[in-house]
This record gives structure tokens, sequence and C-alpha cells, in this order.
């Protein structure tokens, strides 16, 4: 019946994290991040990448909190995300540089990164295509 993922995700952010939010993913990862005026209190973010997919989110008191501390047992049990990058390694150097917060997660040999707010995230190669 499903013939497979559709290229939009929709994810729930508190508001405390609008700023730190969007500073993530248009200055740290070099996104193009839209805010968008739907009449809500607060704009929705649409997040948008080179091969169409994008995420948009939406701030709002009745979301997750943030984790303390930020580590596998605490981590956001929400869906988590993958974003596809050419440089690996490039990208989680200038997430650590950042200040984003990362862990391991067992029998994953990825690292995970924590958006503020608490959604939880991997970088993997373009080419990736394992589990």
């Amino acid at each position: 019946m499903i013939a497979g993922l559709g290229a939009r995700v929709h994810l729930h952010v508190k508001p405390v994290y609008i700023e730190r939010f969007t500073r993530l993913f248009r200055e740290t990862l070099q996104c193009n991040v839209r805010e968008l005026d739907f009449g809500h209190r607060y704009p929705i973010v649409l997040v948008s990448f080179p091969d169409g997919s994008a995420f948009s989110v939406e701030f709002t008191e009745r979301a997750a909190e943030e984790p303390d501390p930020v580590d596998d047992d605490h981590a956001f049990l929400g869906a988590w995300m993958e974003f596809r990058v050419e440089d690996v390694e490039a990208v989680q150097s200038a997430l650590r540089s950042a200040g984003v917060p990362s862990f391991s997660h067992p029998g994953s040999q990825h690292q995970y990164f924590m958006a503020p707010g608490g959604q939880v995230f991997r970088v993997i190669a373009l080419d990736y295509a394992g589990p």
C-alpha cells in the first residue's frame, strides 16, 4: 500500500529554542531556513535542502522537553532524523565547534547529535546504504 517515504518531516519544538534551533540550521549547517506565517503564535520554520527534501518546525509549548543529560538513556524518543552530507567529518566538526551535544547509541557506529529542543539526528555520507 505504501510506496515510499515522503521528502518532508514536521517537528514540534518548544518556543524557547526558536533562536538556537534556527541558528543551528541556518549558520552552523548552512541550510536554507525560512520562516513561514500560517497565523500561528510563532512562525513555522522550513529547513530545505538542494535535493528538494525539507523539514518544518512548529514551535509550541506542547512539545517535549529537552533532555538533561544528553545521552542515549535520556535522548528524545520521537523520530530521529538522518542528514546526508558530502563530508561527514567536516559537518560533525562544525557541529562540535558550535557546541551541539552528541552521544553514542548502542549498536550503531554513528555519532548522534541533539538540536536545541531535543531533536536527535545523525549525519551520513551521501552514498551510505546501511541500516
